[in-house]
């Protein structure tokens, strides 16, 4: 789904776009306002960059209207300082992060017990074990409390429009969240979530929304920041990847493809363990 590296929830949920940017976003809200004639010669990579995105929307088959209504949005921003983010990932057993904590397990086996008969059939549905279904939300998003103050479609834009190793990536990814925005008729500033572009209480990106995500309370939509949704998803996810019962190799590639880091796939094991037993004193 994603590199570890890309992880920023210990800082990102408690803060959203730092404000010493204002002034740098105001000047860009000019330029990325879809006008006509653009001030190419200004900052003409993001006039190429802007081009060639609203063009592959154009045969993505969203009209001009479509296309026009969102750039020229007044909430559209850019995020510069994220682009060169990156590191060695969140330390999850660290004390700041709290995981194996006798509260963190205590809040796991609430979450375990107030949602037995849900968790029970997702588990007889895909395979996975409850526990780690609960950990990944643990781990993700503390149980929906930090699921992201960050706009969607501007950390996406941002990414795509800002020449760097995750360009390609996130315009790929911006198309497909906007489409998901289309289909459910959502306002696509409307949705938050990581700095990366991840939302929900799971934290999936656009595309694997687009392949794993589940309607698990079968109200016809998909809903991430809704716990049968999210649950279902994350399930279905792990058993598209791999994820078998009895094999932990198949449930470490499993997890790895969820966050492709080592001290990740760790931490999901340790608190799923940790749950089902006493919490830790």
């Amino acid at each position: 789904m994603r590199d570890c590296y890309d992880e920023g929830k210990e800082v990102d949920a408690l803060r959203g776009p730092t404000p010493r940017f204002a002034l740098a976003i105001s000047f860009l809200f000019v330029i990325l306002s879809f006008q006509p004639a653009l001030s190419a010669d200004i900052v003409p990579q993001y006039q190429e960059k802007l081009n060639q995105l609203t063009e592959r929307l154009r045969s993505a088959g969203f009209s001009e209207e479509e296309i026009n209504r969102t750039f020229s949005d007044s909430r559209l921003e850019l995020y510069p300082y994220i682009v060169g983010r990156s590191g060695k990932g969140i330390n999850y057993m660290s004390r700041r992060f709290g995981l194996l904590t006798k509260s963190s397990i205590e809040r796991g086996r609430r979450i375990l017990d107030e949602n037995r008969e849900i968790l029970e059939e997702i588990e007889r549905s895909f395979g996975v074990e409850k526990e780690v279904v609960v950990a990944i939300l643990r781990i993700e998003t503390n149980f929906g409390r930090n699921t992201g103050r960050y706009s969607v479609f501007n950390s996406l834009l941002t990414m795509a429009l800002v020449e760097n190793r995750r360009s390609a990536w996130a315009e790929d990814e911006l198309i497909e969240f906007l489409r998901i925005c289309r289909e459910q008729n959502k306002d696509p500033f409307s949705v938050k979530g990581s700095w990366a572009g991840a939302f929900g209480i799971c934290q999936f990106i656009p595309s694997s929304y687009a392949r794993f995500a589940v309607d698990g309370d079968r109200d016809g939509t998909i809903d991430l920041f809704n716990f049968r949704d999210a649950v279902a998803s994350i399930a279905n996810y792990l058993k598209a990847h791999g994820w078998e019962n009895g094999r932990l190799e198949a449930k470490h590639q499993a997890i790895y493809a969820y966050n492709r880091c080592d001290s990740y796939v760790d931490a999901v094991l340790a608190y799923a363990k940790a749950t089902k037993g006493k919490p830790q004193e």
